[in-house]
């Protein structure tokens, strides 16, 4: 299944049940809806990407959690809305190519995307079903605790950071070699090498203005 959505809705309050509803039906059905996303930015090289981005990191994915949901009207829907959720993803840092992080850091990531819920009260039936389903963006998997990323960043809605576009996001596995997670010609050049070559790429050159934004997510301790 497939949706439409633009990145620039707003979101509202979200409080993630589902462990105690799954406790309550029975039974959690969870199918999987890919949404094409209207990215506002696409870039046509890593040196846009590298420009585009005001903080450049590379870290460790910490912790996963359900963030706000992105609400819109609706009408016919149930309570005439949609709803869209929404992660909030920790990341240690371990190394910075751009901007003001620190190592030791941790910052807030978002992304959209997520487990969604049903809205529509329970009918009572002991062992009946529930439709829950996972929402994910065209080239932008969930994060999991343990991966690292290379993230190409910029500022996101409460604070929180997030990436450029697809073309920001390489995670860097265990043998070293970068895995982008859109596969075109921006990523082409560095897909399948070792992580040092897209260092290389996305590091700015001695004297060239960094566009640094003091807007970093949550200090981490």
């Amino acid at each position: 299944m497939k949706r439409q959505l633009l990145l620039w809705l707003p979101a509202a309050a979200f409080s993630l049940a589902l462990a105690g509803q799954a406790a309550y039906y029975g039974f959690v059905e969870t199918p999987v809806v890919e949404t094409d996303a209207s990215w506002a930015f696409k870039p046509k090289n890593l040196a846009e990407a590298q420009a585009k981005a005001h903080t450049i990191v590379e870290g460790e994915v910490i912790s996963v959690a359900a963030g706000q949901d992105i609400v819109t009207k609706a009408p016919g829907e149930p309570n005439n809305e949609d709803r869209i959720p929404t992660q909030q993803i920790k990341i240690k840092v371990n190394k910075v190519q751009k901007g003001n992080a620190k190592v030791g850091q941790v910052v807030d990531i978002f992304q959209t995307g997520g487990v969604a819920l049903p809205t529509g009260q329970p009918d009572g039936k002991q062992g009946a079903r529930i439709q829950t389903h996972l929402v994910l963006l065209s080239d932008d998997p969930l994060y999991k605790a343990g991966e690292q990323y290379l993230l190409l960043l910029e500022d996101g809605p409460k604070g929180m950071l997030r990436s450029i576009s697809p073309e920001g996001r390489y995670r860097i596995e265990s043998n070293g070699m970068v895995t982008p997670m859109v596969d075109n010609e921006v990523t082409a050049t560095v897909k399948g090498k070792q992580v040092g070559e897209l260092e290389r790429q996305v590091t700015p050159a001695l004297g060239v203005p960094t566009n640094i934004s003091p807007s970093l997510g949550a200090p981490g301790t």
